[in-house]
């Protein structure tokens, strides 16, 4: 699939996923996208990463009414953290249509969703048990939902929530279209499709086609996306790349990334799809001809480029797709070179990042973000190396007089330091980015020191899930804790309380 605008989508869609940045559709996307907007039940096997919220929430903005102000589309996800994240993706890929969206999830003020849903929704993006309550209080009425999605299903089922999951499916009309995703196939997952989708088609990622080089070193760190800029520039700072390639994921982070670089005093240049093909090859041209040292770029835009003696492929951000980290770096090591291959992993990104490592077979080895000290002793190194190749080379005749003539009031040891100071400014960037810079290595330097974390509390064993959870996997009977003596009882004379009033309690 070359582009969205083959998959047949809206002008205001397209005008959508081109503010997002996006290129070309992901493979989960050029497969999940024409199934759905036909209407087919469907089961994905696709990890957070691949572009999924894309692959079904493009069909959701296509296929509901903004004039409705119903709930006509539905998404379940296994935390408020993704809740919040899949909403604004939809609220982005919708918002040129008119269609509105509200998250929904636990520990958020009742009263907020009261008043979002009574204002009227076409799609809500919801944790199973805060849903739940909702229909249960009346204050969300499901009988128009259209389309049901089950995101990371897998991650709902190991924290618990098979009996809510079956609640709301229940509860749904019964001709409605729904789309299951998980990155991961137990027969629990593989159970509940079979009782809640009609003929689904299925779509798996498979292997990549191509395994990683030896002799490419490969490091990941990881760091918040807040931060991740800032660890970006320590790095570099480090390595030194003498040439280099970083990809990102949509056109708006290449346009950030290189506007950032240059401000920090790097030789960088951006070739994205926006981008004519003259203004690509002026880019390539002074990769080659030595004038840049970096490239910062998409996967779309660097396909067929071919640079020799690149050292260092940077993924500024995680590829889509297990292949495309193995294309990524097979962009250095060539020709029996060596070369590093880093990657930047946010927190919430391990996962997808481990699939990639179990997918290519790779060794990613863990390395730790520079600090402060670090950069500047790496620094002290390569200004003594600059130092020290103008003496060998012997261009200080000219400026000799200039230093015996200071040297008369001036300790020379000072003059020199000086001089330096002067160079190293020289070479710098302007008082507000310096001021800017400043911030963020502070900040940067403040997450690196931070307390550790307290260590886990024991598990049980079998149990696959180390956050909170809501009691073991329904299919982990194994490993239930045993029960010792009888339950403390419940409720009063009336038996026990419904489960949405204690949660109203616990709000």
């Amino acid at each position: 699939m070359a582009d969205f605008a083959e998959l047949g989508l809206r002008p205001e869609v397209l005008r959508a996923v081109a503010d997002l940045g996006f290129e070309e559709p992901s493979p989960v996307q050029a497969r999940a996208i024409p199934l759905l907007m036909a209407g087919r039940d469907l089961i994905a096997q696709a990890m957070t990463g691949t572009g999924k919220t894309a692959a079904f929430g493009i069909p959701l903005v296509e296929r509901l009414d903004p004039d409705n102000d119903a709930i006509q589309g539905v998404v379940l996800a296994p935390t408020r953290e993704l809740a919040v994240q899949v909403a604004e993706q939809i609220h982005q890929l919708g918002r040129h249509r008119g269609l509105r969206v509200v998250p929904i999830y636990g520990g958020q003020p009742y009263e907020r969703q009261f008043r979002a849903l009574r204002a009227g929704v076409q799609i809500v993006v919801a944790t199973p048990g805060r849903l739940m309550d909702h229909m249960r209080r009346g204050t969300a009425d499901l009988s128009g939902v259209r389309i049901m999605v089950l995101d990371e299903a897998d991650e709902m089922l190991n924290m618990g929530f098979l009996e809510d999951i079956e609640f709301v499916l229940s509860h749904l009309p019964e001709e409605r279209q729904t789309a299951l995703f998980s990155a991961t196939m137990p027969d629990p997952i593989r159970d509940l499709a079979a009782r809640y989708l009609t003929e689904p088609e299925t779509v798996t990622l498979g292997s990549p086609r191509g395994t990683t080089v030896e002799a490419i070193a490969q490091r990941y760190y990881e760091v918040p996306g807040r931060h991740k800029f800032e660890a970006l520039v320590r790095v570099l700072d480090v390595e030194q790349p003498s040439l280099g390639i970083i990809f990102c994921g949509t056109k708006r982070a290449v346009d950030d990334v290189t506007e950032g670089l240059r401000a920090r005093g790097y030789r960088a240049e951006a070739i994205h799809g926006d981008m004519s093909q003259m203004m690509r090859e002026r880019a390539i041209g002074a990769l080659r001809g030595g004038r840049a040292e970096l490239l910062v770029a998409t996967d779309v835009a660097a396909r067929g480029l071919d640079i020799e003696q690149v050292t260092h492929v940077i993924n500024f951000d995680l590829p889509q797709d297990p292949e495309y980290y193995v294309h990524r770096i097979g962009r250095t090591g060539r020709a029996g070179r060596s070369g590093e291959a880093l990657t930047f992993v946010t927190p919430w990104e391990m996962r997808e990042f481990r699939f990639i490592e179990r997918s290519t077979g790779a060794r990613i080895r863990r390395a730790a973000i520079p600090t402060a000290a670090e950069v500047a002793e790496r620094e002290r190194e390569l200004l003594a190396e600059r130092v020290m190749s103008v003496l060998r080379n012997g261009a200080t005749a000219r400026y000799r007089a200039l230093v015996e003539e200071l040297s008369e009031d001036h300790d020379p040891v000072d003059i020199a330091a000086a001089a330096i100071a002067m160079a190293e400014q020289a070479r710098g960037s302007d008082g507000a980015d310096r001021s800017a810079a400043a911030q963020a290595s502070a900040e940067l330097e403040a997450w690196l020191r931070r307390p550790p974390p307290p260590p886990a509390p024991p598990r049980l064993s079998g149990q696959r899930y180390s956050g909170p959870r809501r009691g073991p996997a329904p299919w982990d009977r194994e490993n239930r804790p045993e029960r010792r003596g009888p339950l403390p009882p419940r409720g009063g004379p009336n038996g026990p309380p419904r489960r949405f009033t204690s949660r109203r309690r616990q709000d």
